[in-house]
């Protein structure tokens, strides 16, 4: 968004890794909190209307509980659920700064009906203090006509809102995150020219492959938090009788086992739809993280079917929230590479920036022939193998393609088995480019 490039200041590469991993820490503390707020409204909602066909006890008190317990008060909305995408909307905007991208936009639209979902989720909460209030007081005997109609009007009125706010709370927060996993799926493309609408861009393969991850392991999560607060925080709850306590379990093991069964899938399909050159051994290792953290989570649901053990509720819940800071950091892995040339475009801007504050107006030029003797011959040559394979072998593939050439030497991938992985040259953009140049021009000789 335009009026957000106001605030950006040019950043070094080093200030942009920062930012990646500011952006990395942010993300621990909204994802899981937002993931158990829509696992818990919605479970909420479900038992609340299973009590109003049922008249089972149980599911009404498992409603109330759920929606109190898990969106703590307003201020932890704000603070967790607010503040922490606004704060990355900003990080954004300064990673793609000067990107034709329009990723910030999505992330600050779902900001703004986060604030709007949260505001109806809350008053879903509170609404349901208001029905208890009713409800027990719903025999009052009132000498007076016109008390007793006022609180039959406002039964009524309070149990529509509590209704009302839960479902269209619920419905804008998966909009509000809908429109976030957009906004990160765009970053993966910073210098697409091709303008993609909202629809294309909402109901694209790799958006709706992170949608469908993030609310599987949402519930699963959610799961994992009621076990864990019923069960486990601080000896588990007191006071309630055995045949409740038996019914949260297995509604929790029930949700997390089920729901966490379908995230394989949806995150293999989404390593699928990323862009190749967002890919990297170190995102294959954390994706195989999250693999390994969910079948540990199989066998800890699997063994509280057979028996209850007061450690393993607490033990699945914290596996589970390092399985997905797993996903998370793989996700920063992903938007890290893909985003290399315009984090080295950022940071030449800066150095111009920092030469011209300086008066070192001065251009040095760089020479590709110099770079490829200190840099690269050590490990190549043209003609024959040394480390790697020779160019006359592999330049072939890059004729023409100059920035995929470039792309490759700033962020080398291992690609024939019969090699050893090119470790990164650490070269700026300008050097990378230089040497490139070079090397091409040389094999056509």
């Amino acid at each position: 968004m335009e009026f957000l490039d106001q605030f950006v200041i040019p950043q070094s590469l080093e200030h942009i890794k920062l930012l990646h991993y500011l952006a990395t820490l942010v993300l621990f503390i909204f994802i899981p909190f937002i993931s158990i707020v829509f696992g818990s409204t919605l479970l909420s909602l479900i038992y609340k209307k299973k009590a109003q066909k049922t008249s089972d006890s149980r599911f009404a008190n498992l409603s109330n509980d759920l929606i109190s317990m898990f969106t703590v008060n307003k201020n932890v909305g704000i603070v967790l659920g607010i503040i922490p995408l606004f704060t990355l909307t900003i990080i954004y905007a300064q990673l793609l700064h000067t990107a034709n991208n329009s990723s910030v936009t999505y992330l600050f639209f779902s900001a703004l009906l986060m604030i709007v979902a949260l505001i109806l989720i809350y008053t879903y909460r509170y609404s349901i203090s208001f029905n208890l209030i009713f409800n027990s007081i719903k025999d009052f005997k009132a000498k007076d006509a016109q008390v007793k109609n006022e609180i039959e009007k406002l039964d009524k009125v309070t149990k529509k809102l509590s209704v009302n706010t839960g479902y269209y709370g619920l419905i804008i927060l998966v909009i509000s995150i809908w429109f976030y996993l957009s906004g990160l799926n765009l970053a993966l493309y910073p210098n697409q020219t091709i303008s993609i609408s909202l629809f294309e861009t909402l109901f694209s393969l790799n958006v709706l492959s992170r949608l469908l991850f993030f609310l599987t392991f949402a519930m699963g999560i959610t799961g994992g938090a009621i076990l864990f607060k019923f069960f486990f925080w601080e000896g588990g709850i007191k006071g309630i009788d055995n045949e409740y306590k038996i019914f949260i379990k297995n509604t929790a093991v029930k949700t997390s086992f089920y729901f966490l069964s379908l995230v394989p899938l949806f995150l293999i399909l989404n390593l699928i739809t990323f862009p190749k050159e967002s890919l990297s051994s170190s995102v294959f290792v954390y994706s195989g993280l999250v693999i390994l953290g969910l079948f540990i989570c199989y066998n800890i649901l699997y063994s509280l079917t057979k028996e209850e053990k007061v450690s393993s509720n607490g033990l699945l819940y914290f596996v589970l929230v390092l399985t997905m800071c797993f996903s998370l950091i793989k996700d920063q892995l992903v938007m890290n590479n893909a985003n290399n040339l315009q984090s080295l475009k950022l940071s030449e801007k800066y150095d111009a920036l920092y030469a011209s504050l300086s008066r070192e107006t001065k251009v040095v030029e760089i020479s590709g022939i110099e770079v490829f003797k200190v840099r690269c011959a050590p490990c190549h040559a043209f003609d024959k193998k040394i480390v790697g394979p020779p160019y006359n072998e592999t330049m072939k593939k890059y004729e023409g393609r100059i920035n995929d050439l470039v792309s490759f030497i700033l962020n080398p991938k291992k690609i024939n088995p019969e090699y050893p992985p090119m470790p990164n040259p650490g070269l700026k953009l300008s050097e990378a480019k230089a040497v490139s140049k070079y090397i091409l021009e040389e094999y056509k000789k």
